[in-house]
This record gives C-alpha cells, structure tokens and sequence, in this order.
C-alpha cells in the first residue's frame, strides 16, 4: 500500500465514523442555556468587594474620628477660654464646692471634684453659674489660687452629648492667651483656666 491509499483509508474510514441522532439530540440539549436559579449567583461575586469597602470605610471614619477628637479638644478648650475671658456675673456667691452646688440647685450633676481633690485645694472658689458647654448644662465656677491670688475659672459639665466623645482624655491645652487642663473625673468634663 503506498502512501496515497493510507491517506484515502483513513479518511473514509473518519468520514463514515457518525454519531447517532439520539447522542446529537443529548449533544444538543445540554448545550441549552439552562434556566437561572433564582438570584443566588449573581451576588456571590460582589461579596467580597463589599466587604471590603466596609473594612475601608469603617477605618476610614476611625481615622477621621480620632483627627476630629483632637480638633474637638481644641473646640472646646477655647470655648471655655473664651467664657473664662468675658465678664459675666456669677448669680452664687459662695465659698466652697458645697455651697456651690446647694446655689446651683437644677444641675443634674455634682460639682464637687473626686479625681483631682488635691490640685483643686489650691483654688478657692468664689462664685459660680450656670452655662451651657458644647449644648449641654455646665457650671461655670470662679475660683481663686490660694498661692497667686489669680482668679482662674473651673467648668463642670456632663459627659453626655457631643462632650461624651472626650471620655478618659486628659488634656493640657495652651492657647495664645490661658492655659487649659482638662480631664474626666466620674462621667463629668472638669476644665480648669488659669
């Protein structure tokens, strides 16, 4: 046999090779577009690229929470700074926290300090009033340095609000004209003025 009846062998011998109608028919049918299930592959794809947005814009906001936290210490240190510096009349006169707080009898918090007992020995206090801080009730209380003799301004207000966001941050602040400490002494915001 030479080469050109190999040739024309095989290729008769392919060329009668079929499939039967019904394997076409199968053949066929499986090549259908098959009907989607209801809605559970489409989203599956999208998992993942939204998780990880949340992750990015949950850090994101954290991020600018705690850039908006040290701009919000400066908010209100010069509030405080602000007030310390006008001249309001004080409607208590008094000589003691105790007597400041029996004078300012509608505020829902106390005014007597329990972190810092000590440091405020050192002021006298002299008047008091109330005031708002960022919204919420404060008291507004002049004291006086026992050593100096200057008088300083000392603000207690509620951590609740806005203000909550200062929770367990101490803080010295020095503006162009006081000097402001800040702290958090039982679920209260004391600041002191020198």
């Amino acid at each position: 046999m030479n080469e050109q009846d190999i040739d024309k062998t095989v290729r008769d011998f392919y060329l009668n090779q079929k499939l039967s109608a019904d394997k076409v028919q199968r053949i066929l049918k499986q090549g259908e577009a098959q009907p989607r299930r209801s809605g559970t592959t489409w989203w599956q794809y999208w998992v993942p690229v939204a998780a990880a947005a949340a992750i990015v814009m949950a850090f994101s906001f954290q991020m600018g929470r705690s850039y908006d936290d040290e701009e919000f210490f400066f908010d209100v240190a010069g509030e405080i700074a602000m007030r310390h510096n006008g001249n309001k009349n004080f409607e208590v006169q008094t000589a003691s926290f105790e007597d400041a707080q029996e004078g300012l009898k509608e505020l829902a918090f106390s005014v007597t300090p329990l972190v810092k007992q000590k440091l405020l020995s050192a002021y006298e206090v002299i008047g008091a009033r109330y005031c708002q801080l960022q919204g919420q009730q404060a008291a507004h209380l002049q004291v006086k340095n026992r050593k100096t003799g200057a008088l300083c301004t000392l603000y207690i207000a509620s951590l609740r609000g806005p203000l909550s966001s200062l929770k367990s941050l101490d803080r010295e602040i020095d503006l162009e004209a006081n000097h402001v400490d800040i702290w958090e002494d039982s679920n209260r915001l004391f600041a002191l003025v020198d």
